[in-house]
C-alpha cells in the first residue's frame, strides 16, 4: 500500500507529524491536515502544516498542507477533495491525530470548551472516516488509524471532555471495522504515551504527576510513528477492531470490554437478592477506580540510542 494517498488529520505536531513523516517515507503521498491551533484550538495558522509538507518534500517524498477545519461534512468533503485533486486518486489512508485541550472538572468546564475538545477530536474523525469510507468500499481497501488515548479507556481527573471524545473514538474503532469487515480494510485504535505539547501540558500538582513527567521525555513521538504506520501497511492485514498501545521501546495490545461473569436469578432480582446474592458475587470482578497515572505512572522504556525530547 506504499502508494496508498494518506490523510493524516493534526499531521503538523506531536504524534501526527512523526507519523506523516514515517508514511512519506515509506512511499505514501501525504495530506497533512492540520489548522495550526493552539493547544487550546484558538488562533488558526497554516505555517505549522507547510512546514511538514516541505520538510517531507526535502526528504523526497510527497506532501500536500491542507489547513481546512474538518469537523463539519462540508469541512471533510473539501479535505479529501483537496488530497484527491492533488494526488490523482482518492485518499484511502486515514490517521487521526488531531485534538485540542481544553482541562476542567466537568461542572466547571464552559459549553465552548465541551464543544471545542468534542469537535477537534471526535467530530473531525467521524467526517473524515465519513468522506473517506465510500472510496475504501468501492475499491476494497483501506486503512484507518485513530489516535486514542488511555484517558479515554481508563479516565482521568478534570479532563471530561477529552476523555469523552477518546472513549468516542474507541466505539467508532469498533463500528468501523465491523461495517467494513470483508475488505482489506482495517481500522485500529492507538493509545500512545509520548512527550507532545498535550504532555508538556499536565501541571505537576501531586507528587505522582511530578514523577510522570519527571520520565515522560523518553517516550517521544517518533516512537509511536512506526507502530501507526506498520498498521497502515500491507503487513498488517487482518488486523483490525483492535486497541494497541504505544509507549517508548513498548508496545502493547488492550484488553477490551467483555462479560466477566453472570449470574441468574429464575424469579428476577429485587433489592434483597442484589443485595445477598449479587452484591457478594461482584465484588471480587469490579474493575479498580485507577487513572492512567496510576497504571502507566512509572518510567517509560526508552528507544535505545535516542535522546529524550
Amino acid at each position: 500500500m506504499g502508494s496508498e494517498v494518506v490523510v493524516v488529520s493534526g499531521g503538523a505536531r506531536g504524534i501526527g507529524r512523526s507519523v506523516a513523516r514515517a508514511l512519506a517515507a515509506a512511499g505514501h503521498p501525504v495530506c497533512v491536515n492540520d489548522t495550526g491551533v493552539a493547544l487550546d484550538g484558538r488562533n488558526p495558522d497554516p505555517a505549522p502544516a507547510q512546514a511538514v509538507a516541505d520538510e517531507i518534500g526535502s526528504s523526497g517524498g510527497r506532501a500536500l498542507a491542507v489547513a481546512t477545519d474538518a469537523r463539519t461534512s462540508a469541512g471533510a468533503r473539501s479535505v479529501v477533495a483537496e488530497a484527491e485533486s492533488w494526488a490523482g486518486q482518492a485518499p484511502t489512508v486515514l490517521v487521526h491525530a488531531a485534538g485540542t485541550l481544553r482541562d476542567g472538572m466537568a461542572h466547571k468546564a464552559a459549553d465552548e470548551d465541551w464543544a471545542e475538545v468534542l469537535g477537534s477530536h471526535l467530530s473531525v474523525a467521524v467526517e473524515l472516516t465519513r468522506a473517506m469510507a465510500g472510496a475504501m468500499r468501492t475499491c476494497g481497501r483501506g486503512r484507518i488509524v485513530y489516535v486514542g488515548g488511555a484517558a479515554g479507556l481508563i479516565g482521568s481527573v478534570g479532563q471530561g471532555a477529552y476523555d469523552v471524545a477518546k472513549a468516542g473514538l474507541f466505539g467508532l474503532t469498533r463500528s468501523m471495522a465491523l461495517e467494513l469487515a470483508g475488505r482489506d480494510v482495517c481500522v485500529n485504535y492507538v493509545a500512545p504515551f509520548a512527550w507532545t505539547r498535550m504532555t508538556e501540558s499536565i501541571p505537576p500538582v501531586t507528587d505522582q504527576l511530578r514523577a510522570y513527567l519527571s520520565t515522560a521525555g523518553k517516550a517521544t513521538p517518533d516512537d509511536v510513528a512506526p507502530l501507526v504506520a506498520w498498521l497502515c501497511s500491507t503487513e498488517a492485514a487482518g488486523v483490525t477492531g483492535q486497541v494497541l498501545g504505544a509507549r517508548g521501546a513498548e508496545i502493547a495490545i488492550w484488553s477490551q470490554p467483555r462479560p466477566v461473569a453472570r449470574w441468574v436469578e429464575e424469579a428476577g432480582w429485587d433489592s434483597r437478592s442484589l443485595t445477598e446474592r449479587a452484591a457478594p458475587a461482584l465484588a471480587r470482578h469490579l474493575t479498580p477506580l485507577e487513572s492512567e497515572f496510576d497504571l502507566f505512572g512509572g518510567p517509560p522504556v526508552a528507544v535505545s540510542g535516542r535522546q529524550p525530547a
